[in-house]
């Protein structure tokens, strides 16, 4: 498996791999990781993925925590986004510089055996049935690489898209951005969230650093070169009424936005992720995260692929979810974008009337969050998730549909009395099936239990694990012992609150999403799903 591109998105994907023991190579053309910060804000969604690929502790430690988003007018606070309303295991955002998430990732990659060649340049690469060669430049030296499938995660201007043939159609904005981090000791505000100004004169972000602040400032015109922090003393100036010294900055930069979308996320066996599929303007800080987002959906299916496991839909599936995930991120971000941006009076009064509603109204304020943090995130209209005949997805359903990301809730083990997460079965990139029983099992139930723990153990051992999940409030003498099958009570209800109290089957994905849903007695039905989705190829 060849990936180009050794950024969050590439790296991440090469780990998800390596988790399933696929030999993985990773080429970057630079010579080592940039030192400079780039990317920052990582949300509640990313942090779920870490946990899942076992880095989150060390990018915690380097990061700061943000608890909120404060939002400014000409004339005074607007409204503020409490990222700790959230329901979810991280409800906050990190501030991490990329290249501190890219250290973490390259040490983990590493230490499960991937292959990382830097100073290596993709000049072309051919496909055919057999699989995907690729020439590559070191130096002055050119060599083939042979690989089943390729994925570019080689950011915009990527090669694998260009040799592809793939359009990247969008729009570039008219403004123009000066980014400085510096170590400003006398900041005036709170260092827990991150602060923007929509000024008259244009807009102002304040975002605090592990270390210091990231200053990001739109203007119309061109910066000046060489690059300074007048512009930033200026406008800052204008918010605080007095010059603030903001020290000595540790980097300077400019850069101008684009919206872009490749038309395809496929062609045979070659995939785009990341930047290479999709670029957006920074504000929101979705780019870094939608590109993880991406590799943790397409590892698992890759990796599955490799090892003669389900069809060419497997693959199909990729695009058919990402695709339009990204096409709506690339949406809201560009309103965000604009609204931020506007310069006529009438329309910067009608948007901050409108944000202070919005910051008065809780069900707003949690639809931005759990859009912004991409918790809502689901593939409903996936070809590659379904629910069982006697599924009730109605209006009144309960609990998530096929394509949800999966809530998750406290467990105890029956039989150790430790307490678990649900979504620290994620750490192991199979399906786990949960099989939750109802508050009074019935024999049925007990049936289908040992009898899905005795076919998936013989057919399904290393692609689908099962976990039984008893109520709260059944009897002990009625939950079944465990033996060889896992098996969970519901500890303080949280399981039912999210998923209702009934015996039903709920399949989730290694990505944590939901596959397949349906009552007990639609086991029958779940094999068969198992067999078109996860059965060995016949070549």
């Amino acid at each position: 498996m060849l990936i180009v591109g050794a950024g969050p998105t590439g790296l991440a994907l090469g780990i998800g791999l390596r988790r399933h023991g696929i030999n993985c190579c990773i080429i970057d053309r630079l010579e080592a990781p940039s030192p400079y910060s780039r990317a920052l804000g990582l949300h509640a969604r990313s942090l779920e993925i870490f946990e899942a690929l076992d880095v989150l502790a060390p990018i915690r430690k380097a990061s700061r925590r943000l608890k909120a988003v404060s939002v400014y007018g000409d004339k005074g606070f607007l409204f503020e986004l409490d990222l700790t309303s959230l329901k979810a295991p991280y409800p906050w955002v990190l501030s991490c510089p990329q290249s501190e998430v890219e250290a973490v990732l390259i040490d983990r990659y590493r230490m499960l055996g991937g292959e990382l060649i830097r100073s290596a340049e993709l000049l072309d690469f051919r496909q055919d049935g057999s699989g995907v060669q690729a020439r590559i430049r070191q130096g002055a030296e050119v060599q083939t690489l042979n690989a089943e499938l390729l994925v570019g995660a080689d950011g915009v201007g990527s090669t694998v898209r260009e040799q592809l043939g793939i359009g990247f159609n969008g729009v570039d904005y008219s403004e123009h951005f000066l980014l400085a981090d510096v170590p400003w000791d006398a900041a005036p505000w709170s260092n827990d969230r991150s602060h923007g100004f929509l000024q008259e004169e244009g807009l102002l972000l304040a975002l605090p650093l592990p270390q210091g602040w990231r200053l990001i400032m739109a203007s119309r015109e061109p910066p000046e070169t060489p690059l300074s922090l007048a512009p930033f003393s200026e406008r800052l100036t204008s918010i605080l009424g007095d010059v603030p010294d903001l020290g000595e900055p540790r980097w300077l930069s400019q850069f101008s936005v684009q919206r872009r979308l490749a038309q395809h996320f496929r062609r045979n066996r070659v995939f785009l992720a990341g930047d290479a599929a999709h670029v957006q303007s920074p504000l929101g800080a979705q780019g870094m995260n939608t590109g993880l987002a991406d590799a943790f959906n397409l590892s698992w299916k890759l990796a599955f692929y490799l090892k003669g496991f389900g069809q060419g839909a497997l693959l199909d599936s990729y695009e058919q979810e990402r695709r339009p995930v990204a096409e709506k991120m690339l949406y809201g971000v560009d309103m965000l974008s604009r609204a931020s941006l506007v310069k006529l009076p009438l329309l910067r009064r009608s948007r901050d009337s409108l944000l202070k509603l919005a910051g008065s109204r809780r069900n707003i304020s949690s639809r931005l969050l759990r859009t912004a943090s991409q918790l809502d995130v689901h593939y409903r209209n996936s070809p590659l998730v379904t629910c069982g005949p006697e599924a009730d997805v109605g209006w009144r359903h309960q609990g998530p549909l096929p394509g949800d990301r999966l809530p998750d809730a406290a467990l105890k083990s029956v039989r150790t009395g430790h307490l678990h997460q649900l979504h620290g079965l994620l750490r192991k990139p199979v399906h786990h099936l949960l099989l939750q029983l109802s508050e009074s099992p019935e024999h049925n139930e007990r049936l289908v239990m040992y009898a899905l723990s005795d076919r998936l153990g013989q057919e399904y051992r290393e692609r689908v694990h099962l976990t039984v999940i008893a109520a709260r409030a059944t009897a002990d003498e009625d939950v079944p012992r465990e033996g060889t099958t896992r098996i969970w009570r519901d500890h303080e209800g949280e399981f039912a609150s999210a998923f209702g109290d009934q015996g039903r089957l709920w399949l989730m994905r290694p990505d944590g999403h939901l596959a397949y849903r349906a009552p007990v007695s639609n086991a029958n039905d779940l094999l068969g799903y198992l067999e078109r989705v996860l059965g060995k190829r016949v070549e």
